[in-house]
Formats: C-alpha cells, structure tokens, sequence
C-alpha cells in the first residue's frame, strides 16, 4: 500500500497545466500578483533592511531574481529574500488551510525562472505547492502550531512547485517532500509575535524545500512514511491526525479557495477592519477621539491570536509584528490612522503614536461570539476533506483535544458556556453545504464591530466573508487596488499597470521578461 507521500508524489509528478480548471489557473495568478505586492510593500520597511543585508552578505550569483531589489540570486537564496519580505507586513493569503502563498510564489517563481521555464510551468508549479501544502496544515488542524505558525508546510509547498519544474518522476517527487520533512520547522511564539525574527518563519522551510528537490534528482533519499510512522511527521505536529485532509487532488482545489489580505495584519482579522472601514465611511472626518467605544465580536480563532499577542504587547511594547497579531491594537491603528497600510507599520510611526494608539485600544473590546465561530466551522462543510474531518472527531477526542490545548496554549479550548452556544449555534445552521462555483467555497471568518460615538451615535457592521476571497466579486478590483498601490512607489504607475496586467496573463508573456517588469533595478539592499 503507497504511503502518503508517495501518493502525493504521483500526483505532482503527474499533474499538467491543462489538467488545471480554468479558475484553478485564475487563483494562481492571482496569488501571484497579490505576493508580488507585497513583497514591494514590504520592502520600504526597516524590518526588512536586516534580512537584505544578510542576503547581501553571502548569498551567491544566480540566475533568479530578488523582485525587491533586482539582484540575481541562485534559486534558493531569491526564494529565501522574497519569502522574507513577504512576511514582513502580514500582507500575504491564504487558503484552505495555511499560508502557502510564501512558498507556493516564491520557490515557483525563483526556480521556474533559474530553469528557462514558462508562465505555463510557473502556473502549474503554484497550483502544485499550494494542494499539497495546504493539505498538509488542513491535516495538523487539531495540533500545537495554527496559521503562518504552521511553518512546515513551506517545507513540502516548495518542494512540491521545485520538483514540479525540475520535471521528476513520482518517486523522486515523493524523496523530495520526505526529505524536506524530514527536519520540520516547529515555531515558538516568542520567535514570532514580537521580534523580526519573525521574518525567516517561511523564508527558512522555503529555501530547505527548493534544495529538498534538487538533492532527490541527485538521489538523495527520504522516508517513504515520513507523515505516518508512530515517530514521524504526525505524532509530532497533531494532536490528532486527519489524514483524510490528503484526499480528493484533482477533484477539489485547494488554490481555489485563495483569500488574500486588503490590510497587512492576521487574516482572521480581516473582516472586522473591513467593518470599521465601512463604517467609518458613514462618519466623514470621524476621529479617534470621536469614539466612546468600540465591540468587535469575531472567532475564538482571532480572540486567540489576540491573546498571545496580547502579552508580549505588554511585556515588550509595540511593533510592527505584534500590532499584526492584535485585534484591538489593529483596529485602533485604523482608527487612529484613518487608514491601515504598511506606511502605518513603521517603527517610527508606531514609536511616535504609541500612548495615543493604548489609549484608544483601552476603548476596544475583543470578545468571542459563539454563533460567528460556528460559521467558520460550517465553511468546513463546504468541502468534502472538511465533511469528513468534521465527521470523524468523537466526543472522546474532544475531551482530549481540550486537554492537550491546555497544556500546550495554557488556556480553555472553548468556556463551558460558549460551549453550549456553539453547539446551538451549529444545530441551527442549515445541513446543506455551501454552494459555489467549482471549489471557491466561501470560507467564512465573520466579525460583527459595534462603534458608538462620544454624541450618542451608534453604528454595527457584520462581514462574513473577506473582500479579498476569491469568492468574492469584489476581489479583482481590490486586488488591482492593492498591487497598484503596493507596487507604484518602486516601478512607476503605468509600469505598475502593465506588471498587473501582465501577472494576470503570465502565460502570455516571457518569464524572464515579466519577472524584469516587477522588480526594481539595483542591488540587494
């Protein structure tokens, strides 16, 4: 009987561009352009200026381009520099289930343009990273690591896209991904919700899976049964393993199911600043100290992030990285701001603001709704590896779950009483699975914002599902939103319009050429 990786390794090996779905491919692209923007975003940050400096330092010549700075760079190390810049601001994506995005672009991107490789071929290698690594988190769902802090998964994403360009067979696909996995990154929350550390969590598995795959072609080796042995990847990395998270390639796409961020910060935060925008734009010339206060009622996914950020907040102040993972410190940048970029990320402007912006996140009140969880959780039903997990948990594994989460999170999966609400909440959801075209189920992270103003005013707004879904209508004009803003400082407006326009139809264009298009000129600095 084939084990996990094998049969992942036969179906990236297998997988054609002309296999993939037309909105599959679409996805793709977008993903691409959305990563381009952010590595660009990035790039004007201090918190970058380190890692560039490093790469400057030791990195060798090569035939794959830094987009940042337009060095050429060897694959691992061009992969390395943007994976690094994109986690600088949380402006990324996400899909069901993890940050592949990092890895997925980056590692397609470096090794697909090193090899002479087509828009065609870079599609298809996307397409690859993002089924199995998105697969592999969707498998380690109930374990000790969540979100971008599911870092292996670059691991196998990029050893997916790397063999995928370097045409291997299925056995040697399957060496890449053991190899690759063979050494897991696990991270630590000090590592990654404060300091800029923080920046290498996917540019390090990222560069590990690119060298994975060339070492499998030069017949290295790996273990065949590396995710199931009883010492392997899962008895590590889960609390309890769904492998079934593996199943249904070719048929349902992950890539599809693509949501990346209109603000830089915790996607499960996403919703809630779109509310507050939205409400802001009832309020013309609103000001912070317009406001009395603020309720934003969202998931335990995003009470938990803010949580954790919470207290390394407090012991060690504001940064660009913690203010990330802070719901009530995001929303009063926002409001603080009038608006939430990158430019609003800054060391400095954060130094400067820092009394005002405590002030106002004393007046925001984060708080679980039950009813807004189990909307997330009927997302899952919308898919058929998600069905099937949900399906497949006892009440004795979630006596169990709630016990290894507190001895590893130090806090209570889910109060007795929100409990009950949830599970309410679930029973009157419609049985019926989420409708939509091909694989782009609307996955929900919903958030409700109360704002009541010093005058009495008052104000609530619910969004369910982020604008930057795929799902969504209103995706493709955030997204050229997005890069044209993000991408003009570095390359000029119209030079800007022609990369988008070029990204969204790669396969029409030289890599070499487009990749030229959306990077600036000069040295890795």
């Amino acid at each position: 009987m084939s084990s996990h990786v094998e049969r992942l390794g036969r179906w990236v090996a297998e997988l054609s561009y002309d296999t993939i779905p037309d909105d599959t491919r679409r996805a793709a692209r977008f993903q691409l352009v959305n990563m381009i923007a952010a590595v660009h975003a990035a790039a004007r940050s201090h918190a970058v200026a380190p890692v560039l400096e490093g790469i400057r330092a030791y990195a060798a010549p090569g035939r794959a381009t830094f987009l940042a700075g337009g060095a050429r760079l060897g694959p691992a190390d061009a992969a390395f520099a943007n994976a690094a810049c994109s986690m600088a601001e949380d402006y990324d994506d996400i899909v069901w289930m993890g940050h592949t995005c990092h890895s997925a672009v980056f590692a397609s991107l470096a090794v697909a343009e090193h090899e002479g490789k087509t828009g065609r071929d870079l599609v298809c290698a996307i397409v690859a990273a993002n089924e199995v690594g998105g697969r592999l988190g969707a498998s380690c769902l109930l374990g000790p690591l969540n979100g971008q802090m599911w870092t292996f998964i670059h691991l196998a994403s990029a050893a997916a896209a790397s063999a995928k360009l370097l045409a291997l067979d299925g056995e040697k696909t399957a060496h890449a991904l053991a190899i690759a996995l063979s050494q897991p990154n696990f991270a630590l929350q000090p590592g990654f919700l404060v300091p800029s550390s923080k920046l290498l969590a996917a540019a390090t598995p990222t560069q590990t899976g690119i060298q994975a795959a060339y070492f499998a072609r030069a017949g290295m080796t790996g273990h065949a049964r590396i995710l199931e042995d009883r010492r392997g990847f899962w008895s590590r990395f889960s609390f309890l393993p769904l492998p079934m998270m593996l199943d249904g390639l070719g048929e349902a796409w992950v890539t599809e199911t693509l949501a990346f961020k209109t603000y830089p910060g915790c996607h499960y935060f996403q919703t809630a600043l779109t509310a507050i925008d939205r409400i802001r734009a009832t309020w013309p010339g609103l000001g912070p100290d317009d406001v009395r206060s603020v309720r934003i009622e969202t998931t335990q996914l995003a009470c938990e992030a803010t949580r954790f950020a919470s207290e390394y907040v407090a012991e060690a102040g504001l940064s660009p990285v913690s203010v990330n993972f802070d719901l009530a410190m995001s929303a009063a940048l926002l409001l603080h701001a009038g608006r939430l970029s990158p430019a609003e990320l800054d060391v400095d402007y954060l130094a400067r603001h820092e009394e005002a912006l405590r002030r106002l996140a004393r007046r925001i009140e984060v708080r679980h709704d039950p009813t807004l969880t189990a909307k997330v959780i009927d997302s899952a039903r919308g898919l058929n590896a998600g069905r099937a997990a949900l399906a497949s948990i006892r009440p004795l594994d979630v006596v169990r779950l709630a016990r290894r989460y507190r001895e590893e999170y130090r806090s209570q999966l889910v109060s007795a009483k929100d409990l009950a609400r949830l599970v309410r909440a679930l029973a009157s959801l419609p049985r019926r699975p989420a409708t939509a075209r091909g694989s782009a189920v609307p996955l929900a992270f919903p958030s409700r914002v109360t704002i009541e103003l010093a005058d009495g005013r008052r104000a609530v707004e619910q969004i369910d599902v982020p604008v930057g879904s795929f799902y969504s209508a209103d995706a493709p004009r955030e997204l050229e939103r997005k890069f044209l803003r993000e991408t003009s400082p570095a390359l000029g407006e119209d030079a800007a319009r022609a990369a988008l326009l070029a990204g969204l139809s790669v396969e029409q264009h030289d890599l070499g050429k487009l990749v030229a298009r959306m990077s600036t000129k000069g040295s890795a600095r």
